[in-house]
């Protein structure tokens, strides 16, 4: 009786082993499929023209991968005094960090199918340098402010 006993309580230890490894593995395996991101990519930037908000940028890494939005002001000028006269926001596509810079497309607007190449690099003090490589014939460039984070 002792015997089968020490048996048991054998097959019991290697059972709850077994399983408290599997776990383990399976734990391992979601952290090694799930990208990290670090949270200095999650928070709100701004860009502004004239004192107006001219672009806002928003991320987050809620899904694991960095994701979120930008939208951009139309600022128009009446009597010298710039004012917001539309907003256009979008989506990201297929963002991705490389070190300090996320690079991330767009659409353009207007039901326009062009793609729009955008990046965003992070500076030491927290905001970023906005660069879209095809938005006008220069390209365009802005300092974004973080806001949030």
């Amino acid at each position: 009786m002792k015997a089968m006993m020490k048996s048991l309580a054998s097959i019991v230890i290697a059972t709850v082993s077994l399983a408290a490894s599997s776990a383990h593995a399976q734990t391992a395996a979601v952290s090694i499929d799930k990208p990290f991101v670090h949270p200095k990519w999650s928070g709100v930037w701004q860009g502004d023209l004239g004192g107006i908000p001219a672009v806002t940028l928003t991320l987050a890494d809620d899904a694991g991968a960095a994701n979120g939005t930008i939208v951009f002001h139309l600022i128009l000028k009446t009597n010298d005094h710039p004012y917001s006269a539309s907003t256009e926001p979008h989506t990201l596509i297929e963002p991705h960090i490389d070190g300090d810079t996320m690079r991330f497309q767009v659409k353009r607007g207007n039901g326009s199918n062009e793609i729009l190449n955008m990046s965003a690099e992070l500076q030491e003090d927290g905001n970023m340098q906005f660069t879209c490589s095809n938005c006008s014939r220069e390209g365009t460039k802005a300092e974004l402010i973080r806001l949030q984070r």
